[in-house]
């Protein structure tokens, strides 16, 4: 089987209902996710981002420095990720989950950046009317997509109950068991819902201005009774896939994230940038990869269900 057919297998087709063959897709799913978010990620600090320095500030990072440290972050994240792809290291992988976690952290911690703009090499206040800065916690939420896949990982390669030595180390993952597949599901389903209700609070509770430029990127007349009512849907969707997690629900979520997430090219984001907005796209790959995930592992469980099922006799 080629390495496409492999990956499809399950998605398109019945599942083989061989664990050896879920693990090996989940292992390189969810490895590829967290390899791509930090090169998205690290590909901003390289250009460096004017957007980053309220996180800076918020730990005292004065702007000159800021911008020196921001090419140093990228680099250190995408050495990271290269190193992630070459050799599983759970050493690397409990760094990257810390550094996603705290990363998502820095949005509440630096206040509500609907607030300020950057006007050369600082912020200022330009908008007394925005919500309260608690509602950025929202953003924290939508970013479970960047710190559960290296913590599922982590799961995977049985991290929890090793020595320290072997932190170190490459290592071969454990044969997965069904109660780690229903681990991983449980976390896959979780940080799906998380990031989605995350999303929808940028509508429905911060009426985030980004929202409404993406959505006018592509010809919708959007404003913040619009983008409201997307979020209560977003919110909705992830309810459900929490509560009832079916294949329809998730096939609609990713294509959901998909598309809106691709939303960054058009709106140019991030102004003057272009194309370049594509590392947006890419940094939040684990919205993609989590739900991709969960397809695998309801297609095994379906098909490893239709074996063991008893035939009766007519």
């Amino acid at each position: 089987m080629t390495a496409k057919g492999f990956f499809l297998h399950g998605l398109f087709s019945p599942h083989s209902g061989d664990a050896r063959t879920l693990q090996t897709q989940l292992h390189w799913t969810l490895r590829v996710t967290v390899a791509l978010c930090f090169i998205g990620h690290g590909t901003w600090g390289l250009i460096t981002k004017s957007g980053w320095l309220p996180f800076f500030a918020s730990q005292g990072i004065d702007p000159e420095l800021a911008w020196k440290l921001q090419p140093l972050v990228g680099a250190f994240d995408i050495a990271m990720a290269i190193l992630l792809l070459r050799r599983s290291n759970r050493a690397i992988l409990i760094w990257m989950f810390l550094w996603a976690l705290w990363t998502a952290m820095l949005r509440p911690l630096a206040g509500n950046l609907e607030k300020v703009q950057v006007e050369g090499e600082w912020t200022v206040q330009i908008r007394e009317e925005a919500r309260p800065d608690k509602t950025q916690t929202w953003e924290f939420w939508e970013r479970s997509g960047n710190w559960g896949p290296p913590f599922m990982l982590l799961v995977m390669g049985g991290a929890f109950a090793v020595r320290r030595k072997d932190l170190l180390g490459g290592y071969e993952e454990p044969e997965i068991k069904e109660p780690t597949i229903d681990t991983i599901f449980f976390l896959c389903k979780l940080c799906l819902a998380l990031l989605l209700i995350g999303h929808a609070g940028f509508g429905f509770a911060v009426q985030k201005q980004m929202l409404i430029d993406h959505w006018q990127s592509i010809g919708v007349n959007a404003d913040p009774d619009f983008i409201a009512q997307i979020g209560y849907a977003e919110f909705a969707l992830g309810i459900l896939i929490f509560v009832a997690p079916v294949r329809p629900l998730i096939l609609l979520a990713l294509g959901w994230k998909l598309f809106t997430e691709f939303l960054y090219v058009p709106a140019d984001t991030v102004k003057g940038m272009g194309v370049v907005n594509v590392f947006e796209w890419i940094e939040r790959w684990g919205d993609y990869g989590i739900p991709l995930a969960m397809l695998y592992i309801l297609s095994y469980r379906a098909s490893r269900d239709g074996r063991l099922r008893p035939i009766r006799n007519s």
